[in-house]
């Protein structure tokens, strides 16, 4: 594993950061979850969330992530039993992004040290540190919310459609005239389709064509109904 930044943090980085709080989840199970540590614990899986659970004489506890690149630490918050707790949404798997186990250090009263409760640790070759690891289920990115249309570049979308393979799939919008004949999407494996197409600044609206029917993007949530009550996709892209 090679990290990309340095781990060496600062005590001011610690009080800058917001406290993300374990218990400001929507799921009563999940609440009721964290709320039942006595002490601490390997982190788990829990209703799409990796739970930790550290114990001990500690004024706070944080964790960093190397797929963050180490800029955040989360705060734990503290439960009625003394464990400090935090649940963390399982990361999705986004392009680029290598999943595999996730790496990741606590920072207890300002010191960066392995999870106690966690024997599986790497040592970096770079900075020479240990690091914890922990396997999770990574979520797809392709869903609705996670799904990443925009490149890096902030012009290149990736449009990608989801149906029966073997089909002719088109993307039409106010970029090509609304012609569903210019821009076809490409088969990258059964029933995906996939194209990447670079945009001019501005609001871009469209929809795929599929089966002879308009079809809006289903991972994308931002959209709008036209005069007839047809839902459009809406795409963003700034002007630099």
């Amino acid at each position: 594993m090679k990290l990309s930044t340095p781990i060496a943090l600062s005590v001011i980085l610690l009080v800058a950061t917001t406290p993300a709080a374990a218990f400001e989840v929507e799921s009563l199970p999940l609440h009721l979850y964290l709320a039942s540590f006595e002490s601490g614990a390997a982190p788990g899986v829990y209703e799409d969330h990796l739970v930790f659970a550290v114990s001990g004489a500690y004024r706070f506890v944080g964790v960093s992530f190397a797929h963050e690149g180490w800029r955040s630490v989360h705060m734990f918050e503290r439960n009625r039993q003394g464990t400090f707790v935090f649940a963390y949404p399982l990361p999705v798997l986004a392009r680029g992004t290598p999943g595999g186990p996730l790496g990741y250090r606590l920072v207890v009263d300002g010191a960066w040290i392995p999870d106690p409760s966690n024997p599986v640790r790497v040592r970096d070759a770079t900075s020479g540190v240990m690091l914890s690891l922990v396997d999770v289920p990574w979520r797809p990115a392709d869903r609705l919310g996670s799904w990443d249309l925009l490149d890096s570049d902030g012009r290149t979308a990736h449009f990608r459609f989801s149906g029966e393979p073997g089909y002719r799939v088109t993307v039409a919008g106010t970029f090509n005239g609304w012609d569903p004949f210019v821009h076809e999407l490409v088969e990258t494996s059964a029933g995906v389709y996939e194209l990447d197409l670079v945009l001019p600044p501005g609001q871009h609206r469209y929809v795929f064509w599929y089966r002879g029917e308009r079809v809006p993007d289903d991972l994308n949530p931002a959209r709008l109904y036209d005069g007839e009550g047809n839902p459009v996709s809406i795409l963003e892209v700034a002007r630099k």
